[in-house]
């Protein structure tokens, strides 16, 4: 049945079609078939948007979203903090389901806050199990994005015994990709996690990129230049130079990369994912974004882990925006005349570039005719958002999370009226609660300091 959105304000993110006010949004068979107003669909489901804004849904390209029930443990740490706890505790005591609950609920989270694509860099694959339960998390859920089977082993004893060698996870790498993503057509597409560039061999790196690419992986995530942890090794050059950056490979931080690394990095097509919040707090750098927009890089937002902030775009888009004004203004000795970053630069960001860089470019990230109609209803009537006189400055600095009434994914309606279609929240929020407890009773048994001094002899 076709589906007509109608009489918003609808930010295509098209520049061919520009912002239209009013407008109607049509929806035939899953994709966008029209955007213009007064559409004429006789027959069609009418949903009402006026008084909302209307957007392609937002494009989160980096999360780890088994970390759901773990909110607030991580909101004082570092870097150093989330590796010695974070993935060298915590996520030993992750069984199949937790990792399944962590992922539905994330991906529900997602969804909720209007973000309809996600990329998720997976690195609790402890066991086959827990590889399929995290997928299952995800298509679950509803969301579209792509699963990266992460190869990074989480250690088992405590204190641990530290490798990096990824085992039996490639030959499990290659079944999920034979039992999971023989669809090309599905939502969900398969990508790859290796285990940590910037602390292994070149040799290792090279070989795991190449079993990336022999399973067809869309995207190729990778930790990489973070900041104050950077060792100076330049693995992005060390790639570049053996001629392994290419369009797949999605970089993430990089607040240290060099200019002549970004350089490479725009002449490979490769893309680059800057999760502000985690960068900032955790002391990865300055978000790399506006110097990776210079030179021509291809730049997206991610939200990294709900483990120490909110899950939404919103607070990302707003992050990053205000950031980069700031270190602007910390450089000149004159009142500045112009503040730097746009607010339409910044949605475009977490909108249309984050579908490029995703390796969706032309599936989302615009309400363009013929792609899919992922698609969000913002609230533009409540105390804080009236008059939204300019509706782009209005979702980047005044929206939140509890705004969005609506939103699509694939032309399929998973939240309505300001609720998840389908849902039993109560009883999944229980299951939640009470795989959290589990996992934290058990990082109360571990020997956290000899962890922790391990986790420095590695680390700093």
């Amino acid at each position: 049945m076709a589906l007509l959105i109608r009489n918003g304000r609808v930010l295509t993110m098209d520049n061919r079609l520009g912002d239209l006010d009013p407008a109607d949004v049509l929806v035939e068979d899953g994709a966008i078939a029209a955007v213009g107003p007064r559409l004429d669909a006789p027959g069609a489901e009418v949903l009402d948007a006026s008084g909302m804004i209307v957007t392609p849904g937002f494009v989160d390209t980096h999360r780890h979203v088994w970390q759901t029930q773990l909110r607030t443990a991580a909101a004082d740490w570092s870097l150093f903090d989330y590796f010695a706890r974070m993935r060298s505790v915590y996520g030993s005591f992750y069984e199949a389901e937790d990792a399944y609950l962590g992922n539905h609920v994330g991906a529900l989270e997602a969804l909720s806050a209007g973000i309809t694509t996600i990329v998720d860099h997976c690195h609790i694959i402890n066991s086959p199990a827990h590889a399929d339960r995290a997928i299952a998390g995800l298509r679950d859920a509803g969301i579209r994005g792509v699963f990266c089977y992460g190869f990074f082993p989480n250690p088992t004893q405590h204190p641990f015994a530290m490798t990096l060698d990824p085992g039996w996870r490639r030959d499990d790498a290659r079944r999920v990709r034979r039992e999971h993503f023989a669809d090309p057509a599905g939502t969900l597409k398969l990508g790859v996690a290796p285990s940590e560039v910037e602390a292994m061999p070149i040799e290792t790196i090279r070989g795991e990129i190449e079993l990336a690419r022999e399973l067809g992986a869309l995207r190729i995530s990778c930790h990489v230049a973070m900041g104050a942890y950077d060792r100076g090794r330049r693995i992005v050059a060390q790639l570049a130079g053996d001629g392994l950056l290419a369009e797949d490979v999605l970089l993430v931080h990089g607040s240290s990369l060099t200019d002549e690394e970004l350089d490479a990095v725009a002449r490979a097509g490769a893309g680059i994912s800057a999760t502000p919040e985690t960068e900032l707090q955790m002391g990865m750098g300055h978000p790399v974004t506006a110097r990776a927009l210079a030179r021509g890089v291809p730049t997206s937002l991610g939200i990294d882990i709900v483990s120490n902030y909110s899950g939404d775009m919103f607070a990302q888009m707003r992050l990053q925006l205000q950031a980069e004004r700031g270190r602007v203004h910390g450089g000149r000795t004159a009142p500045p005349r112009e503040v730097g970053l746009r607010t339409r630069r910044v949605l475009e960001l977490a909108t249309r570039d984050g579908a490029r860089v995703a390796g969706l470019g032309d599936v989302a990230g615009s309400l363009t005719p013929g792609r899919q109609a992922d698609v969000v209803l913002t609230r533009a009537d409540g105390v804080h958002m009236v008059p939204a006189v300019d509706p782009v400055a209005a979702l980047v600095l005044y929206a939140n999370a509890a705004d969005v009434d609506t939103v699509l994914v694939g032309g399929r309606v998973v939240k309505r009226g300001g609720r998840l279609v389908g849902v039993d929240w109560p009883g999944l929020a229980e299951r939640l609660v009470r795989s959290s407890e589990r996992v934290r009773a058990g990082f109360a048994t571990v020997p956290l300091a000899e962890i922790e001094s391990l986790a420095a002899s590695l680390m700093l």
